[in-house]
């Protein structure tokens, strides 16, 4: 899907949009832990770069959505934010690395608002093309991809090995049986 010099343009280009539509409205950044460590990582630090008076507040949330890592279960909350961040009346964006079904997209929005969140939009690296009941589409993402098993920048193939492919630089579909 794309090269590791695709990705680190197309962070660059999301780096911007991200700057022009939030750095005035004190966003509160929550990583879906593990798959959107990689993504955000990069991500921020790009932010970073372009904006240095911005400095993103980032935290993290743990949510189980696959029972054996394969199918989909209803999603729970593993890790929870820290206790002393604050959520309350603010936007937050989600940043995860990818947008397939939506369900946990769905859970985590509705999470967050339950703690008070006045907006919350979803940022992936990748958002698969398909129709979508629980959450049609992300605010912002950086490719797009057919129906498949997505690896790399946070996408891991647990059938090969757990976390396999997931600290690799580009995006990828495996053809892994």
């Amino acid at each position: 899907i794309a090269t590791k010099d695709k990705v680190d343009r197309r962070l660059k280009e999301m780096a911007r949009e991200i700057i022009a539509r939030y750095k005035q409205k004190d966003p509160l950044f929550v990583c879906l832990l593990r798959g959107g460590a990689p993504f955000t990582t990069k991500l921020l630090f790009e932010v970073a770069a372009q904006a240095p008076d911005f400095h993103p507040e980032l935290d993290y949330l743990t949510v189980k959505t696959y029972s054996n890592q394969l199918t989909s279960k209803t999603p729970e909350v593993v890790m929870d934010l820290a206790p002393d961040t604050i959520t309350e009346g603010r936007c937050i964006i989600i940043l995860d690395d990818i947008l397939d079904e939506g369900h946990t997209a769905t859970f985590v929005t509705k999470h967050l608002l339950k703690h008070g969140a006045a907006a919350v939009d979803l940022v992936v690296l990748v958002q698969k093309q398909k129709d979508r009941s629980t959450y049609p589409a992300a605010s912002l993402y950086g490719f797009e991809a057919s129906d498949g098993w997505i690896i790399g920048m946070g996408m891991d193939d647990p059938r090969v090995k757990k976390e396999a492919h997931r600290w690799d630089d580009y995006i990828g579909i495996t053809t892994t049986n």
